[in-house]
Order: C-alpha cells, then sequence, then structure tokens
C-alpha cells in the first residue's frame, strides 16, 4: 500500500509547472492587445453603422428642405426660407428632432454599448445650395465587473447639401 502511494506521489511531486512571472505578463499583455483590438472593432463598426442611419435621416432632411424651399420660393422668396432657417430656432429644432427622431427609428439611440447624444445640426448657404451638417457624440462603455464605465467618445459628423435652384 505503501508501495502504491509513494508511486502516486512522486509524479506529482515531479512535474510540478512552474511559470516565470515574464511568462504571466506576456499572457496578461496578449489577452490586453485582444481586448483592446476587440473593442475598437466595435467602436468602428457601431460609428459606421450610426454613420450610415444619419446618412438615410439627411437624405429624408433634404427632402423636407426641398419641400419647404420649393413653397417659399414660388410663393415668396428663398430669402425668407434662409431668414427662418437661421433666425427661428423652433424651425431647427423641428428638423433635429425630426432627424433624431427617424435616427431612433433605424438604430437605437441608447443602448448598455452605447448612447447617442447632442445631435445638432448646421446650416450654411453656399451659392445656390443649402449645406446641413450633422453632428453627434457617441459615447460608448465597457462593462467590467457588472458595471458599465465610459471607455470613449466619438465624434460623428455628416455634410449634406441640397440644391436650392428650380
Amino acid at each position: 500500500m505503501n508501495r502504491i502511494f509513494l508511486r502516486l506521489k512522486k509524479p506529482l511531486r515531479n512535474e510540478r509547472g512552474e511559470i516565470t512571472f515574464f511568462a504571466c505578463f506576456f499572457v496578461v499583455g496578449v489577452v490586453m492587445l485582444i481586448s483592446f483590438l476587440l473593442l475598437y472593432a466595435s467602436i468602428r463598426i457601431t460609428c459606421i453603422n450610426i454613420r450610415n442611419g444619419a446618412k438615410m435621416e439627411l437624405n429624408n432632411l433634404s427632402g423636407t428642405i426641398y419641400a419647404d424651399t420649393y413653397r417659399s420660393q414660388h410663393e415668396t422668396n428663398f430669402e425668407e426660407y434662409l431668414r427662418t432657417l437661421y433666425s427661428s430656432s423652433d424651425y431647427t429644432e423641428m428638423l433635429e428632432e425630426t432627424v433624431a427622431g427617424g435616427l431612433d427609428s433605424k438604430i437605437p439611440l441608447s443602448t448598455e454599448d452605447y448612447k447617442i447624444s447632442n445631435i445638432t445640426l448646421e446650416f450654411n448657404v453656399v451659392g445656390d445650395r443649402v449645406e446641413y451638417i450633422f453632428y453627434c457624440d457617441a459615447e460608448f462603455y465597457v462593462r467590467m465587473f457588472g458595471h458599465s464605465y465610459p471607455a470613449i467618445t466619438q465624434r460623428i459628423e455628416l455634410t449634406g447639401y441640397h440644391n436650392t435652384k428650380f
């Protein structure tokens, strides 16, 4: 009986796995690098999805601007529309809410992974075109130990034009 116990004890004692500090840090470093690359890829893909949704909403915004400029050019003049665009915060807020609502219908504005905020539109007149610039901030979160922590805030910007010549 004692002989069997010694046979079992000897392989366990002689085949101890020893790992160096260098190997521990190397493994931890590789895991951290892979985690960072996956986070970076996830953020890039989500930003592309947000940009694509915003592009579709800017196309819808172009249709809204077309309807408004067509009426204003044929009923009164284009200068009146521009005054409304630049002086009326209610009108620009309505356009921002339209874009935000349409974007929310395409992709959620808030999930456990990210939150889209500060959706704004800026308008400029360039010759006979109305230029509109869409801005938003996408704040991305990392989940660790059961809690979400903000990791990065990415600014998303898109520009579109609408020709006003008829």
